[in-house]
């Protein structure tokens, strides 16, 4: 939603496979930081 959102890319923009939102990249670093733990 860009009428109510913000968006950007940087020069690397193009290697992304996927967006995703900031809660789910914390919840994919936290899970792979417990699972480096076990």
């Amino acid at each position: 939603n860009f009428e109510n959102g913000f968006a950007f890319a940087g020069s690397n923009a193009f290697r992304a496979t996927k967006i995703s939102s900031v809660k789910e990249i914390f919840q994919s670093l936290l899970e792979e930081y417990r699972e480096s733990k076990e």
